[in-house]
């Protein structure tokens, strides 16, 4: 019989994920109580939350949503919700998996469907979203700077002109 307590961390688990703009459930098995602390700190400063949480409640609250598992989860997990960027916080993940191959992702949560730990992996591949933005702004800008060399370019170009034929008409006086 479920417990108070649990309906209502089910509950919280589930408005969590709905309100999030992506999430990933992560397995974290092999890092130390530092290790979890310091990728808790990680995914917080990329603007994210990262929460160790049983893997019957994580199930509950997926299907609460609407979202079936294909598979019963295994070992320690935690869920990783990005409340700002959607793809910074798992990046930062992602990073410490690459340092200490201690981390791995199970599955994520993109605009109410789930993906597989690869379609993750392709998320991720993405760009953020500040890289996105100074990359448009750069494309936006470069046409302008062309354009004001182009119209500059000619302006020295007559300037130069006009001052080599007075020099040379300095010079033949």
């Amino acid at each position: 019989m479920p417990t108070k307590a649990k309906i209502q961390k089910v509950d919280e688990i589930s408005q969590h994920l709905l309100s999030a703009k992506s999430a990933a459930l992560v397995q974290y098995q092999g890092l130390d109580a530092d290790g979890t602390f310091n990728l808790r700190t990680k995914v917080k400063l990329a603007g994210g939350n990262l929460e160790v949480i049983k893997n019957s409640l994580i199930t509950r609250a997926l299907e609460k949503i609407g979202i079936k598992l294909p598979e019963l989860l295994t070992g320690p997990t935690a869920i990783a919700y990005s409340d700002t960027d959607e793809i910074a916080p798992l990046k930062e993940i992602e990073t410490v998996n690459k340092d200490k191959e201690k981390t791995s992702f199970k599955y994520g949560l993109y605009d109410g469907k789930l993906l597989s730990a690869e379609d993750l992996k392709k998320f991720l591949s993405l760009p953020s979203k500040s890289t996105l933005i100074s990359q448009l702004l750069g494309d936006l800008t470069n046409p302008l700077q062309r354009l004001v060399y182009a119209m500059r370019y000619n302006q020295t170009r007559l300037a130069l002109t006009l001052k080599a034929l007075a020099d040379k008409k300095a010079l033949t006086n």
